[in-house]
């Protein structure tokens, strides 16, 4: 099934696609975070709605040109994994060893046809087109081989990045004495000649998590259309043009390796979202992909994200005057 959620004569309503456009309200739930912690009563009401629907039972909503909202508008929490990608890893210094992690708020969230506000604070930003998990139930300290069984199904986001503001305002290199410090440190990145005590500093709140930096939608799928979720064709399009053309086969760890690691780190909740990884490798007239796709060069233009068996999600870019 295809689940949403629209504003409809502006009451929020938790709809289920019944074909096309064509969808039905589940009325029996206020969000779709409710419908979610129902488990399997959720998801019998959605399915007998659609088929009320069908018979002629049930009135059906045309979505064509609806106000949709993202489809589970009130996470706890979202994560999303960075640099999971083997076309930006095969980049990297020293392969990372587990798989890393950002925050969002719901704040971040944004739905189908709205748009993505960039700031003139937020410098060059790029679009990150990949799928979403949606949590299903409750996950804590969950193995690989166990990690789909908490999945209630999946969307697909456009991960913004205002990487202007990243390595400008949110970044900073402090010079240390050497006492404080330690090999943890510097591990990670390349060692500079001479007394090398300079620690690092990157912070990715405002880069990542700037209000309509998450755009998500329009339907969640639920888990039982994608047979494998490690196996799905991954576009980026601004315009007309398709700037990435990807597969999540090409992620460095697999949606069941994120899913256990976040759950490591995190307790994740019913509704709670984690970005799988980032669609990378470019096209002919794109060869760099989404790095090289400057939202802030677009004002006014489509930005869409395409993933297998998970629709499409379409916004317009408004840059600030």
């Amino acid at each position: 099934m295809k689940l949403g959620m629209i504003r409809h004569e502006g009451t929020p309503l938790v709809i289920a696609r019944v074909e096309g456009d064509r969808a039905v309200a589940i009325d029996a739930y206020r969000w779709m975070e409710d419908l979610i912690e129902a488990e399997a009563a959720g998801l019998d009401a959605a399915h007998e709605a659609i088929v009320a629907a069908q018979a002629g039972r049930l009135p059906v909503i045309d979505v064509s040109n609806a106000d949709w909202m993202p489809p589970n508008p009130r996470p706890s929490k979202i994560l999303g994994c960075a640099v999971n990608n083997n076309n930006l890893n095969n980049k990297a210094m020293k392969p990372m060893t587990a798989p890393m992690f950002f925050i969002k708020g719901r704040s971040a969230l944004t739905a189908h046809n709205k748009t993505i506000d960039i700031l003139k604070d937020h410098g060059p930003s790029i679009p990150e087109p990949e799928p979403v998990v949606v949590f299903g139930k409750r996950a804590k300290n969950v193995s690989p081989e166990e990690a789909l069984d908490y999945v209630f199904g999946y969307t697909l986001t456009n991960d913004v990045t205002a990487s202007g503001v990243k390595f400008t305002q949110d970044s900073i290199a402090l010079k240390q004495t050497a006492d404080i410090v330690k090999p943890h440190h510097t591990a990670w990145r390349p060692k500079f000649e001479g007394d090398d005590t300079w620690l690092l500093f990157i912070y990715h709140s405002k880069s990542k998590a700037a209000d309509t930096f998450a755009s998500m939608g329009p339907w969640l799928t639920t888990k039982d259309e994608i047979a494998d979720p490690n196996k799905l064709t991954v576009r980026g399009y601004i315009g007309d043009e398709c700037y990435a053309d990807d597969s999540t086969a090409n992620y460095f760890f697999s949606v069941e390796r994120v899913i256990a690691e976040a759950s490591k780190w995190f307790t994740m909740e019913p509704g709670d979202c984690i970005h799988t990884g980032t669609a990378s490798k470019g096209t002919e007239k794109h060869p760099r992909g989404n790095i090289g796709t400057y939202l802030n060069q677009y004002d006014g233009y489509l930005t869409d994200v395409e993933v297998e068996g998970l629709g499409r999600l379409s916004n317009r870019i408004n840059l600030e005057k």
